[in-house]
């Protein structure tokens, strides 16, 4: 807007003794003021539409020169961002010619992927080296392209210079250099990912044959443990007396280790409900100050001055509780186990059941939760390997600690309901 201003009670116009101006705000082709563009007077200034033409003509200039540096300003910005993002992506990128499929570019990690130079590629292109592991596959992308602009993330095959093939996720648009329109290409190697699902497949087998075997072994065993209970009946002299005793233990041994097996190979079924984590350690902690191991041993329950509200299966939660507690209760001889629960974090609660006991040693630690990994003499090495199969899929973690100058700690790390 023109404006004719007497500037008396601006200080800096009175330090320049300047008695009048006439200014006009410059815009772009939105509309949008970019600044302000004035003519200052040492006299007073006569509003002219003489005057008000010309400085509107520099106006119109000068914020037409403002629009497009600030224009190039933002495209070399973004190109600045995409050369950066095109050189340090982990993913392989290149770009080409979209009629003749020639190379014109492409970044380390493409170089690194295919094994090849930059000079053996650039002007090259895909066929020409044979990176298509399917020639026609380069076929179809084009018509995909042509009809939708864009490719995302379709499972090809490549070859490197080497001759090794892979699979590789695949997406691509097309875009224009110099108007030349090129083919904009990402290429993700998935051969880790393949080779993890044909892995978790071969677990799944292993778990479904795991299971049948125990299956075909419970049948004749719970046979061989009723007959030994008959046995028990007879008057046997001592000798035989201790050889029954001894095939009973390990019998029942063998019965406990095909249950836990088979709850650990056949997938976990979970049924959650919301529930109080202290009253229901509260609860469980009643029938497991009956069972042997704690004789002679107390329980200290210190729980969280509030409320510790989480989403849980109550029967395997409790499983997890009596299992750690059992732990703890075999690692003293006599004594307290503690256990406490704490709200380290405002999204988590936590259990932690403590002993005082021997300490573990630290190059065993990391090997407690594995699958048939005990310490005990009659222990099954599957009871940790499950308590943190639960405990992952409640969305939690599981940490066992253990100092000399504290003992042992299991920590067991769960999301508190959202309120």
């Amino acid at each position: 807007m023109l404006q004719l201003v007497d500037p008396d009670r601006d200080e800096i116009l009175v330090e320049w003794q300047v008695e009048s101006y006439l200014g006009i705000a410059l815009l772009d082709s939105t509309g949008r003021i970019l600044g302000h563009l004035a003519v200052l007077d040492d006299k007073p200034m006569e509003d002219e539409p003489r005057n008000r033409a010309v400085l509107e003509i520099f106006a119109a200039r000068a914020a037409a020169e403002m629009e497009r540096q600030q224009a190039e300003a933002a495209l070399r910005m973004s190109e600045e961002k995409f050369s950066k993002a095109f050189r340090s992506s982990p993913d392989a990128i290149t770009i080409s010619t979209l009629d003749n499929g020639c190379y014109v570019e492409m970044n380390d990690s493409c170089l690194r992927m295919l094994g090849y130079h930059r000079e053996e590629m650039l002007g090259h292109s895909a066929l020409e080296l044979g990176i298509w592991a399917k020639p026609e596959d380069r076929d179809t992308v084009v018509r995909s392209l042509q009809e939708k602009g864009s490719v995302s993330k379709i499972e090809l095959q490549f070859r490197k210079k080497s001759g090794e093939i892979f699979p590789a996720l695949f997406s691509a648009e097309i875009i224009h250099l110099e108007n030349e329109p090129c083919l904009l290409s990402v290429a993700t190697d998935i051969t880790a990912l393949k080779q993890a699902e044909k892995a978790l497949e071969r677990l799944a087998e292993i778990g479904e044959l795991a299971a049948m075997i125990v299956h075909e072994v419970r049948n004749p065993l719970t046979t061989i443990s009723m007959s030994l209970g008959s046995f028990k009946r007879l008057d046997l002299p001592e000798r035989y007396q201790e050889y029954l005793a001894l095939a009973s233990d390990e019998s029942d041994r063998l019965q406990r280790l095909l249950n836990q097996i088979l709850l650990y190979a056949k997938p976990q079924t979970f049924q959650p409900a919301e529930l109080e984590l202290n009253s229901f350690i509260t609860d469980t902690l009643v029938a497991l100050q009956h069972i042997p191991v704690a004789a002679g041993k107390q329980v200290q329950f210190n729980a969280s001055p509030l409320p510790l509200k989480i989403l849980a299966d109550r029967d395997k939660l409790k499983q997890v509780l009596i299992n750690l507690v059992t732990n703890a209760f075999e690692a003293i001889e006599a004594g307290v186990v503690a256990i406490a629960t704490t709200n380290p974090t405002p999204n988590h609660a936590c259990i932690q059941i403590h002993n005082d006991g021997q300490p573990i040693p630290s190059d065993i630690l990391p090997k407690l939760t594995r699958p048939f990994f005990t310490t005990k003499s009659t222990g099954t090495g599957l009871g940790l390997a499950i308590v943190k199969r639960i405990v992952e899929a409640h969305g939690g973690e599981l940490s066992i600690e253990s100092l000399a100058f504290q003992g042992t700690i299991a920590s067991v790390k769960l999301p508190l309901v959202s309120s």
